[in-house]
């Protein structure tokens, strides 16, 4: 693995922020000149340390309002179930992310449903096949963004 100096690490602070800032933001951001900025976040690409960039499209326009973490308990009897079963949610719509987490679950999905009627019903269809044993639902009532806006002041719950 190759080490990564404060410059590589504030370039991958600002692209997690907003990966389509432009050639001239983001070296004034970081303190290199765009053809430093460019070479490194194209060495960055080849290494691995950005996998990918993605658009981020809010659940509202996804038809999603209801989010949901679901803390998954699975048996560990048989391993290439296990792996079926992570294959299996990981190709649902609904599912934006799925985690291999410690402590009493085992697995962590957030999932995104256009109402709780829709999340009842994807529990039905996908929750209760083994090797699952038990599932926590966390119903998201509101999500604070990574980094504020300098302008905001909610603070509250």
């Amino acid at each position: 693995m190759e080490d990564l100096d404060s410059f590589d690490r504030r370039l991958l602070e600002q692209l997690q922020t907003d990966s389509r800032q432009t050639g001239r933001e983001l070296p004034e951001k970081v303190g290199l000149s765009a053809a430093a900025c460019l070479r490194r976040v194209q060495r960055l690409r080849k290494i691995g340390a950005i996998e990918r960039e993605v658009a981020v499209v809010s659940a509202r326009f996804q038809g999603a309002s209801t989010r949901v973490i679901v803390l998954l308990h699975i048996a560990r009897d048989n391993p290439q179930r296990i792996d079926i079963l992570k294959q299996k949610l990981r190709r649902l719509t609904e599912v934006e992310r799925l985690f291999y987490v410690t402590g009493d679950a085992d697995l962590a999905l957030i999932v995104n449903c256009a109402s709780m009627e829709d999340y009842a019903a994807f529990t039905e269809q996908h929750l209760f096949d083994p090797p699952m044993t038990g599932f926590e639902s966390l119903v998201v009532l509101r999500e604070y963004p990574k980094e504020l806006d300098e302008s905001t002041t909610d603070v509250g719950p």
